[in-house]
């Protein structure tokens, strides 16, 4: 019965563990989409602001 219960605690670490990594990945995902498109955004506007005056 004791081997049942510590089979079980495991179990739910790992899926709480798992589910936790899951999170920080789609944190940092979201955080380089992000920075990829203000990236895009400034990258728009020096080149409008600079290609005219050749």
């Amino acid at each position: 019965m004791l081997l049942t219960v510590t089979q079980a605690g495991l179990l739910a670490a790992e899926l709480e563990a798992r589910g936790f990594l899951a999170g920080v990945g789609k944190f940092i995902l979201f955080v380089i989409i992000v920075l990829v498109v203000i990236g895009a955004l400034l990258g728009f506007t020096v080149a409008r602001r600079f290609g005219g005056r050749r």
